[in-house]
Formats: C-alpha cells, sequence, structure tokens
C-alpha cells in the first residue's frame, strides 16, 4: 500500500474512533491529532505551503464534523497552521538572504538564469516537510509535558489548605496533587460530579489517598455548606474560549458559584493545547448531551412516559467565575487570555 493510501486508512480510523467516542478527553484527542497530522504532512511532498495549508485545513474541516464537542482536535489544528505560516515565513526570509548573497558572487553573475529554479523548490519543499514536522514533535512533547504547568501551580497552593475540586475525571489535576503532595500537606474535596463522575470520584480520591493525600467526596448539594471551610477551588476544563470562559465537564458550574458567593478563588488549570480561538455566541452547540438513563433509570417506563430528561455532559462556565487561569506560560486573569490565545493562533484559521 502507497503512503498516500495508509495515510487515508489512518485518517478513517482516527475519525471512526471520535464519532464511537473511542478516544476521548482533552489530552488524549490532542495527542492522537497531532501524531495524525504528523504522519500526513511526512506522507507526501508538499509543493507550497498554501497546498500544505489548504489540505491540513480541510482534513481539520473533516476532523471536526466528525466530533464537534471534541475541541482539543481544532485547536491542534490551528496551533499547527500557525506553524506553517511561521515556517513558510522563516524560508522565504532565508530564501532571500541565500539569493542576495549568490547574486552579489562572481558565480551568480556568470550562473544561466533560471537554471536553479527547480532544485531550490525542490529544497524549499523539503525545508518546509522537514521543519514543520520538527514543529509538531515539539507539540507532541509539549502536550505531554505538564511540568511547567504543575510548578507554576505549586507556588499557589500553601500547608494546610483545604481545596475542592469537582474535576474527578482530569488526569491533569490528579497529576498536579501527586506532585504538590510531596512538598506540602493538604486536604482535597472531591465533589461526586452526579450522574457522570461518581464512579471517576471514588477512583480519584482512592488514588489521592494512596499517596497520603486526605481526600473526602462529597455530595453535589453540600457544597455551599462546606464552601465557608475551603482555602481555594481548582477546576481543569475541556477548553478554555477566546473571551476567558471555559467548557467543563459538568457538575463544575455549582461550585464555582459557591466559590463566588463565598468569595473564594477559583484556579484554572489548561495546558496550551486546550487554549481556543473560539468564542461562545452559541453555548448551547458546544453544549455536549449524554445518555439520559444515567438520570432516571429506563426501567421507570411510568416516569419517562411524563418527564423530558436531558444529561448534559459540559457546563458552561463565564470569566466573571473564574479569577485564574494557570497555563504552562504561568497564571493569567481571564480577560487576558485572548492575547494569550492569538500568541497560538492566527485568525485567518477562526475558521477551519
Amino acid at each position: 500500500m502507497s503512503a498516500k493510501g495508509d495515510i487515508n486508512v489512518q485518517i478513517a480510523a482516527f475519525t471512526a474512533q471520535l464519532q464511537r467516542r473511542e478516544i476521548s478527553g482533552s489530552r488524549a484527542v490532542a495527542l492522537a491529532t497531532a501524531h495524525l497530522i504528523s504522519r500526513f504532512v511526512s506522507s507526501r511532498r508538499w509543493p507550497t505551503a498554501d497546498d500544505l495549508i489548504n489540505q491540513v485545513k480541510r482534513l481539520g474541516r473533516e476532523l471536526e464534523k466528525a466530533q464537534p464537542h471534541e475541541l482539543a482536535c481544532g485547536n491542534i489544528i490551528r496551533r499547527i497552521l500557525k506553524s506553517i505560516r511561521t515556517v513558510d515565513e522563516t524560508v522565504e526570509l532565508v530564501e532571500a538572504v541565500d539569493d542576495r548573497e549568490r547574486r552579489s558572487s562572481m558565480f551568480g553573475i556568470l550562473s544561466v538564469p533560471g537554471s536553479g529554479d527547480k532544485s531550490t523548490d525542490h529544497m524549499r519543499s523539503r525545508d518546509l516537510k522537514a521543519a514543520v514536522i520538527e514543529d509538531i514533535q515539539v507539540l507532541i512533547e509539549e502536550i505531554g509535558n505538564e511540568e511547567p504547568l504543575q510548578r507554576v501551580g505549586t507556588e499557589m497552593i500553601n500547608d494546610n489548605e483545604v481545596i475542592l475540586t469537582p474535576c474527578p475525571r482530569s488526569v491533569t489535576l490528579l497529576d498536579f496533587f501527586l506532585k504538590v503532595a510531596q512538598k506540602r500537606s493538604f486536604t482535597v474535596l472531591v465533589t461526586e460530579c452526579y450522574p457522570n463522575g461518581v464512579e471517576d470520584a471514588k477512583m480519584f480520591a482512592e488514588r489521592l489517598t494512596k499517596a497520603g493525600i486526605r481526600t473526602e467526596i462529597l455530595p453535589d448539594a453540600t457544597v455551599n455548606a462546606v464552601m465557608s471551610k475551603v482555602s481555594k477551588v481548582i477546576i481543569s476544563p475541556r477548553t478554555v474560549l477566546a473571551n476567558g470562559g471555559v467548557i467543563a465537564s459538568s457538575g463544575m458550574a455549582l461550585p464555582c458559584l459557591a466559590a463566588k458567593n463565598f468569595n473564594k478563588p477559583v484556579l484554572v488549570f489548561a495546558g496550551s493545547y486546550k487554549l481556543s480561538l473560539l468564542y461562545p455566541f452559541d453555548v448551547e452547540r458546544l453544549i455536549e448531551v449524554g445518555n439520559s438513563g444515567k438520570v432516571i433509570d429506563f426501567a421507570d417506563a411510568d416516569l419517562m412516559d411524563k418527564l423530558e430528561v436531558t444529561n448534559p455532559l459540559c457546563d458552561y462556565l463565564g470569566p466573571e467565575l473564574l479569577d485564574i487561569i494557570i497555563t504552562t506560560d504561568g497564571g493569567h486573569p481571564p480577560n487576558f487570555m485572548y492575547r494569550i490565545v492569538l500568541d497560538n493562533y492566527s485568525t485567518q484559521d477562526q475558521i477551519l
């Protein structure tokens, strides 16, 4: 099978995984997307940067259509598109300098005009492809390495604090708490996030307890009652939007609202792959709805006939509910996120 045919099979397989939710979660989707684009770029020679940009955009549209609620996929596509544009500008600059030096030399004066055009185009295509693949590898390493995020966050945790987190599914926060426990002594309160996160909360608490961290699981209804004893609320959302708001797993809105009422700080942990160019103009489109059978058992047939049950899998939290968004670049106020987002993406790629 040719390289082109092989990459098409891989794209189809990844698209199917997204549609069937066989792969989910911001970090897992971001890593899988970056690896796929790396193989896609290396599968053929690209005559120009515009050709590569158009094909990556086409692939991005296909992946976003397969699973529009996994925004990390689109984020990675846009990061790579920004990289391609930057690499192309750099290659053009280097070529201009080399061309000027060649023309000023005796060899340039005696050479036949146009004799090196084809070889120059081939070298430019090769340099572009190699540089883009190298940038993608750096991005993959960045996604997998959250040590800078942990280092910044550790400075914001003090000894004997009580921390509430409604994120039992977050690998980012689990790794963070385990890392901080090596230097700090603190208590973690984990909300159960009924109905979608009950089992995850138990496993999350078990992992923390085994590491020697004092941990308690709280019913969602008790959040207001304990908030006065809480030092801070820490969350890790699915996506950070350009306005400083976040799309987070369901169950996070209540603790954040309670924290605002009690004047408790809300810290948001988000890797750069979670930063998005999107604005929440249509919030309902961003909210994923799951199995309603987790709210009311389908065995209750009489009740099911009388009710319309919705089980949202995520919430939208506005920037007014958040205090600090911690990324690998440090802590930022929510209203400053649009600047951080623009450092990572090009506005030309807002719509793929």
